[in-house]
């Protein structure tokens, strides 16, 4: 007699199966537990045992309720940036089968941080994870009417204006509020924040027109196209970058250089940029007008002329026709030149970065040929005096500087030695 009764108990009452599809369709509608069970005759428990998930996902399949989301397909009125209610019930169930949250996020075409972050909000008792109160928990922090941070602290959104105006970096200003605001983590922000604020994508702290402080000069985000680029043959006698030493790559070693031009309206006029590159130092010059190989070779043999030996060993170069008198370049300073590849503009990586910089300050399609060399060298000691983030925040100058100390003893010791 016992036997048979505990058979019928754990079969359940009669209507159950067709009852639990409405109870997760009030559950949905954002009744309580108790007062679904309540419109539906049934005992709170059995809501429970439902609402948890204890009989898994395939007693809910064997029902016609898959709580197993299809990947690619987007939750139902949502967007699938965010987890679904479906993708909760699913996480529930497959906790209760002591699942890791690897093979949880496998199956469910998820980052195992996102299920990582997903406990760690909506699970406040760090027990049992309720998937209907997570959902419910998750709506609640969805909506967005909070001011945001720029838009409500005048005194930040000002210093990052005045950052922004010195034509440094997003990442250099936020790097920056760590410093100016030290011990108020609400003032500190992610570089993305001011990206956002400067393309009016969803705030607007910083007045109208703002997107020109971004050194591209952007108002949106579009996507970059290639350029087609007709390669150009090598000189004669020129030395080719697979031919420079090895070491050179790991830019321990101070004195190796790269450089080019940025060229203004109609190629009719350039300034020439080097950069050193273990300091990032820039070193920029307008190009005179008339020959333009003569004119490179003076002025290059200036600038790099009043450096020591030990601060100008190579020299790395585009395969610009203005270097076609390189040897004469080498003759002079004793400067190895090498050029790089066809189409390889990341093999002067540094050079290239510190051309966009510039372009900030001499925009392309502007006539350079009425620059000042003042204005050049004013842009350029700007650029090199900002806090560098590959320099540990340190500034170009101040690494040269360092740089220049060291080369300077060198010397002395070298001169006292003889």
């Amino acid at each position: 007699m016992r036997s048979s009764t505990r058979r019928s108990r754990k079969m359940g009452p009669p209507g159950l199966v067709e009852k639990r599809p409405l109870y997760v369709q009030l559950m949905k509608e954002g009744h309580s537990n108790r007062a679904a069970c309540r419109i539906l005759g049934i005992n709170p428990n059995t809501g429970l045992r439902w609402l948890h998930g204890r009989n898994g996902v395939e007693g809910l399949v064997q029902q016609g309720l898959d709580p197993r989301p299809r990947k690619a397909v987007p939750a139902t009125g949502g967007s699938s940036r965010y987890l679904s209610e479906d993708e909760r019930i699913f996480i529930a169930d497959r906790l209760l089968d002591g699942a890791s949250l690897q093979s949880i996020a496998r199956d469910l075409g998820r980052s195992p941080s996102t299920i990582s972050r997903e406990l760690a909000r909506n699970r406040p008792d760090s027990r049992r994870y309720h998937p209907f109160r997570a959902q419910k928990m998750a709506q609640k922090r969805r909506p967005r009417p909070r001011l945001a941070k720029l838009a409500g602290d005048d005194e930040l959104r000002h210093y990052v204006v005045e950052c922004l105006s010195k034509r440094w970096s997003p990442q250099q200003v936020c790097r920056a509020l760590k410093e100016r605001f030290p011990g108020e983590k609400h003032r500190h922000l992610a570089h993305e924040t001011v990206y956002r604020a400067l393309y009016h994508l969803s705030i607007r702290p910083v007045p109208a027109g703002s997107a020109r402080l971004l050194r591209s000069g952007k108002f949106s985000r579009r996507p970059r196209s290639r350029t087609k680029v007709k390669p150009r043959q090598y000189m004669a006698d020129a030395l080719k970058i697979g031919d420079r030493p090895a070491h050179i790559a790991t830019r321990e070693e101070a004195g190796h250089w790269e450089g080019d031009l940025i060229l203004g309206k109609g190629n009719k006029s350039a300034i020439v940029t080097l950069v050193e590159r273990s300091s990032r130092l820039l070193v920029a010059f307008a190009l005179r007008p008339g020959s333009r190989s003569d004119n490179m070779r003076d002025q290059l043999i200036d600038a790099l002329g009043v450096m020591p030996a030990t601060l100008r060993r190579t020299l790395t170069w585009d395969r610009g026709s203005e270097m076609a008198k390189h040897a004469e370049v080498t003759a002079a300073l004793g400067t190895l030149v090498y050029f790089c590849d066809p189409a390889s503009p990341w093999q002067r990586a540094s050079n290239e970065n510190a051309n966009g910089l510039l372009r900030q300050y001499f925009r392309k399609g502007a006539d350079l040929s009425t620059v000042e060399q003042a204005e050049v060298r004013f842009a350029a000691d700007e650029i090199n005096g900002r806090p560098r983030a590959v320099l540990d925040w340190e500034s170009a100058t101040a690494r040269f500087a360092s740089l220049q100390t060291i080369a300077a003893l060198h010397t002395k010791a070298v001169s006292d030695g003889h």
